[in-house]
């Protein structure tokens, strides 16, 4: 669901500490506002607190993160 929901390019990853939280890394501003936009709508609204930042791995990615309820 969110890998499909996603730009082609954009890595996901999770991690858990204290709460589960998934990272969107994707290149292009544009699609930060589109991943954005897309997170509250699916899985009936479990990713939230969306926030942006850089990718720590990837020096031209921008990072998309979000907390993951169950």
């Amino acid at each position: 669901m969110l890998i499909d929901a996603c730009p082609p390019e954009a890595i996901v990853s999770f991690h858990y500490e204290s709460a589960l939280h998934v990272h969107i890394d994707v290149r292009n501003l544009e699609h930060v506002t589109i991943v954005e936009a897309l997170l509250p709508t699916l899985g009936a609204g479990i990713f939230h607190d969306i926030q942006r930042g850089n990718s720590p791995q990837h020096p031209f990615f921008h990072r998309v993160s979000a907390r993951v309820d169950r």
